[in-house]
Order: C-alpha cells, then structure tokens, then sequence
C-alpha cells in the first residue's frame, strides 16, 4: 500500500478509535454539526464568486461541508498550522473525489504573508479558537483575512472563557445564538460583521 493510502487509511480509522470514536459518534457532536450547518445556510448570503475560508481544518468535515455548499458558486480556502492534517485533507479530498475541493494553506493564522481583505466570509469553530489560544489576537487575525463588508463566523464551546471575551470586541455582533441542549457541550454561534 502506498504511504498517503495508509496515512488515509489510518486517519479514517483514527475517527472511530478510542480516543476521537466517543465524541465523533455522539449525540453532541452530531447536534453541533447539524445546528452549525443550518446556522451557515440561514444566516450568509451564497452569491456567485463568494470567497470563503475556514481556520483550523481538524477532521476536514466542516470543509468539506462548506465545499459541497459552495459548489458553483464560490471558493474555499482551509488554513491550519498542522502540515500532516493539511496533507491527509488534501490527498482525502482528491481520493474521495470531492466537486469543489479546498486551497489549503499550511500556515498559522498569525503569519503575516496570509492574504489580506480577500475573503467574504471566515469561519472558526469548535475547538479552534482554544487550540490556537491568544483569543484577542486570533480574533483579529481572522478579521484581517475579511473584505470591508466581510463576516466572521464564530462557532464556540460556552465553557470556553473567550466567549465571555467577546463583549470586549470592537466588531459588531448580527446574530448570537446559544445552544445549551447537550449540558456537555453547550455552544453559541455568533455572526459578526467586519
């Protein structure tokens, strides 16, 4: 077998194993999932040539949702710091097949030679924003990548002490909602405007 293919092989594994299986196949998860998917379709505008990056690829699956959803209209640009993820992401997409795969670009959201004022939309969720840490300054990082009018999608862990940091931001807030059904992951969305 070749070596991407067992990289590939392993990482499909990895989603069912004993440390990422327990909260991959969780009622939690699943509800994350869906309610972040439908908060995406409800709230920003799909217009043809919308550019769209995602901070933090982890599993790719948000990715490869918002690829799927951006088909035919717009393109998507996935950044994480993580060399080995961004290689297993792209080599799954292209294996898979996937319509309209990511540009990703191995890099910290911090690096200074990211393109500028060049996305309609940025989106971070899960536990991105706690992974990378420096909640102001990634903040402000993510709203650099955005056009004028451009908007940040925000996806966050309430036990995350950010959330409560957010009041702090000198970015206006569209829409806040917080989603407290499964007392082991309660989150909140929120939609700011650059």
């Amino acid at each position: 077998m070749r070596t991407m293919d067992q990289k590939l092989l392993n990482y499909y594994l990895e989603l069912k194993g004993p440390e990422a299986g327990p909260w991959n196949t969780s009622p939690a998860c699943l509800h994350t999932e869906q309610v972040t998917r439908d908060f995406i379709r409800k709230h920003i505008n799909l217009t043809h040539g919308i550019r769209v990056c995602n901070v933090g690829i982890g599993t790719g699956d948000w990715d490869d949702f918002l690829g799927y959803w951006l088909n035919g209209h717009g393109i998507l640009t996935s950044i994480d710091i993580d060399n080995e993820i961004c290689e297993i992401f792209a080599y799954r997409q292209m294996r898979e097949g996937h319509p309209n795969p990511a540009q990703i670009h191995n890099k910290s959201i911090f690096d200074k030679d990211l393109p500028s004022a060049t996305f309609d939309v940025v989106t971070l969720i899960g536990s991105a924003i706690q992974e990378i840490g420096e909640f102001r300054k990634c903040m402000d990082a993510c709203f650099r990548l955005l056009k004028d009018d451009g908007q940040l999608l925000l996806m966050i862990n309430s036990k995350y002490k950010s959330e409560k940091m957010i009041d702090e931001l000198d970015y206006e807030v569209l829409k806040k909602q917080h989603y407290p059904e499964f007392p082991e992951y309660p989150f909140s969305i929120i939609l700011f405007k650059m």
